[in-house]
């Protein structure tokens, strides 16, 4: 299950964030703390019978047919932080928020068409231009879905269905579920899950597939020389996105470069 050990590193660089993220070897961190081991549960019986491969396969059948998840997440790669938590759907729409640690954060709306993006002061100074956090404060950055300046940061919409898409595989979409093995059930926030095991010498990586209904991907966590969580909830809810104000928005073509 190499693509899970690698997944964040793979994720955010495949997904066009060179320059915001560092690219290599990253992931998920250790279980949060609202995972906590617990023993084998008679209601997990289901895929307990599964071999570990077989449990990925059902997971990748379950969320290929995912119309919308909220993403979670927390990554340390390489001494750069990413936090945040986006819900995106298949139609395009997203909304959410985006830390990039000391470079700054931004609120996140994107539809099939547009992007806006609300930095806070650190973002404008930092990571858009020096002396733009007083005259530019509360304003929303605007640019189309496919504009250069605003497609990697938007990029961030895309992990969550993205992760469906490829847990269990390789780049080229071939199997690569060798070496994954089962290991127990645990609790993820209020779901029971069956846990997934993979790792090497220096990464050690965990999924955990929802017990209960559809075996949906519950959370992914990583230890390592990089860490991270992604957790994954809120399958099949819709995703509103409301414009804001037009006195609020400007052209991020003015700001953002691509």
């Amino acid at each position: 299950m190499r693509n899970s050990r690698l997944l964040a590193a793979t994720l955010l660089c495949s997904l066009g964030l060179v320059g915001v993220t560092a690219c290599g070897p990253a992931e998920e961190k250790k279980t949060s703390t609202d995972a906590k081991a617990v023993p084998a549960s008679p209601s997990a019986a289901g895929l307990e019978s599964l071999s570990a491969a077989e449990i990925i396969k059902k997971t990748q059948e379950a969320g290929a047919k995912a119309t919308s998840v909220k993403l979670t997440f927390d990554i340390t790669s390489e001494g750069q932080k990413i936090a945040g938590s986006v819900a995106e759907d298949s139609s395009g729409n997203c909304v959410g928020q985006v830390s990039l640690g000391d470079k700054g954060s931004f609120d996140l709306l994107r539809t099939s068409g547009s992007v806006w993006l609300k930095p806070d002061a650190a973002f404008w100074e930092k990571s858009v231009a020096a002396g733009t956090s007083k005259t530019l404060a509360g304003k929303y950055l605007m640019g189309g879905a496919e504009a250069a300046g605003v497609k990697e940061l938007a990029s961030f919409c895309d992990m969550g269905i993205e992760t469906l898409k490829s847990i269990g595989k390789t780049e080229s979409g071939a199997d690569d579920t060798a070496g994954a093995t089962k290991g127990g059930t645990k609790q993820v926030g209020a779901d029971l899950a069956v846990v997934i095991k993979d790792g090497d010498a220096t990464t050690k990586a965990e999924m955990a597939v929802a017990a209960k209904g559809e075996p949906y991907l519950l959370q992914l966590a990583t230890t390592g020389a990089d860490t991270g969580t992604m957790t994954f909830s809120d399958y099949g809810k819709p995703v509103t996105v409301t414009a804001p104000p037009a006195a609020q928005v400007i052209d991020a073509s003015k700001y953002l470069k691509g």
